[in-house]
């Protein structure tokens, strides 16, 4: 028998062929083959990684975003001060659990304001 218990209080279990859910006021058994079972926890990984990615690719927005916000407010510093804010960024962005996904979401934050900065760019004479 496998029992897990989940964060919420619910047990799920798997016994004699069989797939329990209990909550606090129901049980829901239905019969499960070692195949369906394997199918089961291979879809469940799956939705999990995918949650996870999803995050870290929120994250790598955040930061992305607190990133933009700190070279705002370092306008006019040495340039050097910029550099260190990205320095910093991009240490903390590997950081996260699926960096790929995070840079997804870091890059889509930046490059964005970016490409609306460099469109302006024309609209603003030289000083």
């Amino acid at each position: 028998m496998i029992t897990t218990t989940l964060k919420n209080g619910n047990e799920v279990s798997v016994r004699n062929g069989m797939l329990t859910i209990r909550t606090s006021g129901a049980a829901l058994s239905v019969p499960v083959t070692p195949d369906e079972l394997a199918a089961l926890g291979h879809a469940l990984l799956e939705h999990a990684v995918a949650a996870a990615q999803d995050a870290s690719e929120k994250d790598g927005a955040e930061l992305g975003m607190g990133l933009l916000q700190e070279l705002f407010e370092l306008r006019g510093c040495p340039q050097a001060e910029s550099f260190k804010a990205l320095r910093h960024a991009l240490l903390e962005l590997a950081k996260l659990e699926y960096p790929e996904s995070a840079t997804g979401g870091f890059a889509a934050t930046v490059v964005n304001v970016l490409e609306v900065g460099v469109a302006n760019l024309a609209e603003v004479e030289p000083e």
